[in-house]
C-alpha cells in the first residue's frame, strides 16, 4: 500500500496517509471479507482507489468567471491571460505523456468522453483506461508543480 501511494504521489508523507486509510477502509470490512480472498490483491486495489480518491479532492478545478464577476477590462485582461497561460502549460503538460495516455486524457478531459465510451471506442477494458487516466493525471500534476 505504501509503494502504491508512493508511485501514485511520489513522495512519502502521501503514501503514508494512502496506507493509513487503506488500513482503516480494510479494518472496516474484514468481517465481511472471504477468507479465500487474496487479500493482497485487495490491499493494492483499495490502495488505488484511496490515491484516487485523494487526488480528486486536491484537483483544483478551474472555473472561467462570467464577465459581470470580473472588475474593470483591465481585470478582464488579466484573467484571459492568466486562461490562456494556463490552457497554454496543460497543453505542454499532456505533450510530455506518452500517445495513448494523451489520447485517453484527451477524450476524457477535452472531448468530455465517459470512461465507458473510451473503451469501447479504443478497446481498452474499462478498468484499464481508468487506471491509465489516473496515472495520466499523477504524471500531469507532477510535471504542473515544477
Amino acid at each position: 500500500m505504501l509503494r502504491v501511494g508512493r508511485d501514485f504521489f511520489g513522495n512519502k508523507d502521501d503514501a503514508e496517509d494512502v496506507a493509513q486509510d487503506s488500513l482503516v477502509r480494510l479494518w472496516n470490512y474484514c468481517e465481511r471479507l472471504d477468507a479465500n480472498r487474496n487479500l493482497e490483491a485487495l490491499a493494492v486495489m483499495v490502495a488505488k482507489n484511496i490515491c484516487v480518491e485523494k487526488f480528486k479532492r486536491r484537483t483544483l478545478t478551474i472555473v472561467e468567471l462570467p464577465d459581470d464577476k470580473l472588475g474593470s477590462e483591465a481585470d478582464q485582461a488579466d484573467a484571459g491571460i492568466i486562461s490562456t497561460e494556463t490552457r497554454e502549460l496543460i497543453d505542454e503538460a499532456i505533450d510530455t505523456l506518452s500517445p495513448r495516455e494523451q489520447q485517453l486524457v484527451r477524450k476524457r478531459y477535452l472531448e468530455d468522453h465517459s470512461a465507458e465510451e473510451i473503451a469501447q471506442e479504443t478497446g481498452i477494458p474499462k478498468p484499464s483506461v481508468k487506471s491509465m487516466l489516473s496515472m495520466a493525471k499523477a504524471k500531469l500534476k507532477k510535471r504542473l508543480r515544477r
